[in-house]
């Protein structure tokens, strides 16, 4: 799973394989597979306390194949002395409502076939971890919706929703493509169930409608990528063979990341911090499996996470076979057992390299060699790059304006460290004029004596060329922001980069200081009678190195004026 959301997706996320156990009955079929439900049912019901039942959906997957559904298997479930027998439908599923139990209760499930098979159970969240436990939505199922199915995705959506999904699966459609065509791997069914007012899916990953790149272009192809080395590779028979699921999984991701989504490739970039001990050594042969008894799962847990896909490109580049990933699963799939030193001896062999060897890398090595494989976007001048790592509140509870506060979540964005300047604006204005737009001029020239028009030429005043400029409109914000090849800010980002991620009040901290902004109109308090030039609080910048996010002017912002509820 990705950095970031890795804890928080973990902990929504079950799943649960049940064995078939072949056996004669009394209903004709030649193979059985149960399992009792009583602990499984008690929890849910004990998470979401104020549902009296709650809905579930159960598939039958023939054994041994790549998760092609049995649509003639026969469900007898029991709640008690409540039975019911339910045929699988044209996906292989099953779907009835389980009703709250108690310890005493017995709840069992049996599935009928003539096939060998299993039954995947599994529930994911959308949101924070909160709203696992605190959930008002309930459960989705995506049951009887509408849906997409192509390529092995199925895709279930809400009513109007139809332009989301279908954008979607074409995303999801070109991703598995890229993969396929690396590694020839084998991909397990990938079900979705699109919807916004849930937060709790059963039986698929449950996203937004908008879903955010991160989703499309990192999340769902490392889930998909690893899911299917997981369940048709079987590499954590194993669970030392972690730097080849999770591993793999990472370098597709990041391949993904160069081609559609090049923010994402920040990630890589070796953090000071975690690599400032440049003989920091990295042993991905003892990164283990994550389970629930043990989350992070061995040493340098996170920082493997960098450290696994660069290996992988290491080997692609050392072994000058660009075909060595295929070649290897190829090879490690016929393997009886599937061990970290069988994968190991099969990948020395491929490669003609000690892969025992290069399974152990450096932080020196990490940092000098990073950027062969994945050159990082370079960041604009005179910008900075605000990494939206969490998900933050954003709003006020004491303006009705702002309120209600809610949890919003961004992707990476590029920020102006200093305000627009006269200069800058005037350059702009010589450029392309100064045009009409939404009822007003983008400068209102009478009004603003910095920026002067004399002989057909807009000039700044002598020694205001630093100021930030003001009296601009909308429009006019929006248009030089256009020229100059950005965009204005989102309300959020804006917020998101002023408070550093939700977590201070000021953009230096939580402490108010007088001589950090140009706030007081008299300038007694900041040196200032008026505005200043931009930059000139050193100790008023964000933690990005963003000046004057705070006083001197006010800024527009991307979305229009509103309150938030019920816009």
């Amino acid at each position: 799973m990705k950095f970031a959301k890795k804890m928080a997706l973990i902990l929504f996320l079950i799943s649960i394989g049940f064995a078939p156990m072949l056996a004669a009955n009394n209903v004709s079929y030649k193979s059985k597979s149960s399992f009792p439900m009583k602990d499984l049912l008690v929890k849910l019901s004990f998470i979401f306390p104020q549902n009296d039942s709650f809905p579930l959906v159960l598939q039958a997957v023939k054994k041994g194949s790549r998760g092609e559904p049995d649509t003639s298997a026969l469900f007898v479930v029991s709640f008690g002395k409540k039975k019911a027998e339910i045929k699988t439908d044209k996906n292989g599923e099953v779907f009835f409502w389980a009703p709250r139990i108690n310890i005493f209760s017995r709840a069992r499930c049996v599935a009928y076939s003539n096939n060998p098979i299993s039954i995947p159970f599994s529930m994911t969240g959308m949101g924070g971890e909160t709203e696992l436990f605190f959930s008002e939505g309930g459960f989705e199922t995506g049951y009887g919706w509408p849906e997409l199915n192509e390529a092995g995705i199925r895709i279930l959506y809400t009513e109007g929703y139809e332009k989301q999904a279908e954008s979607l699966m074409a995303v999801l459609k070109t991703e598995k493509a890229l993969i396929a065509n690396s590694s020839k791997m084998e991909f397990e069914p990938l079900k979705i169930v699109l919807d916004n007012n849930h937060s709790i899916f059963i039986g698929g990953w449950g996203l937004s409608p908008n879903t955010s790149d991160i989703d499309k272009y990192e999340i769902l192809p490392h889930e998909w990528v690893e899911g299917s080395l997981a369940k048709i590779y079987r590499v954590y028979e194993d669970p030392m063979n972690r730097w080849i699921g999770d591993g793999l999984a990472q370098y597709y991701m990041f391949e993904i990341d160069e081609k559609f989504y090049p923010e994402g490739l920040y990630e890589l970039c070796p953090d000071d911090k975690a690599f400032e001990d440049s003989s920091m050594v990295f042993d991905l042969r003892k990164w283990r499996e994550a389970t629930f008894s043990s989350l992070e799962g061995g040493d340098a847990e996170w920082l493997n996470y960098k450290i696994a896909p660069y290996f992988w490109a290491k080997v692609v580049d050392k072994s000058g076979n660009p075909e060595i990933i295929a070649q290897f699963l190829d090879e490690f799939k016929k393997q009886k057992k599937r061990t970290s030193e069988k994968a190991i001896e099969i990948l020395s062999s491929l490669s003609g390299l000690d892969i025992n060897k290069e399974l152990v890398v450096s932080a020196k090595e990490y940092r000098e060699n990073i950027y062969r494989y994945w050159p990082v976007p370079v960041t604009p001048l005179g910008m900075v790059l605000i990494t939206a790592t969490n998900t933050f509140l954003m709003g006020d509870s004491s303006d009705r304006f702002t309120t209600p506060v809610r949890k919003i979540t961004l992707n990476d964005f590029f920020l102006d460290r200093f305000e627009v300047t006269n200069e800058q604006y005037s350059e702009f204005l010589n450029d392309v004029g100064n045009q009409k737009e939404g009822g007003s001029y983008w400068l209102d020239e009478t009004s603003y004596p910095d920026i002067l028009l004399e002989d057909g030429k807009y000039i700044v005043r002598k020694g205001r060329e630093n100021y930030p400029v003001f009296y601009v409109s909308w429009y006019g914000a929006s248009a030089y922001a256009k020229w100059t090849g950005k965009r204005l800010p989102t309300e959020a980002e804006w917020e998101y980069a002023a408070s550093n991620g939700g977590t201070t009040l000021y953009p230096w901290g939580n402490e108010w200081h007088d001589d950090y902004c140009n706030w007081g109109d008299t300038g007694k308090l900041d040196g200032y009678e008026f505005t200043a030039p931009v930059g000139s609080f050193e100790k008023g910048k964000n933690h990005y190195d963003c000046y004057d996010m705070v006083g001197n002017v006010f800024e527009w912002v991307a979305d229009w004026y509103e309150p938030y509820d019920p816009a």
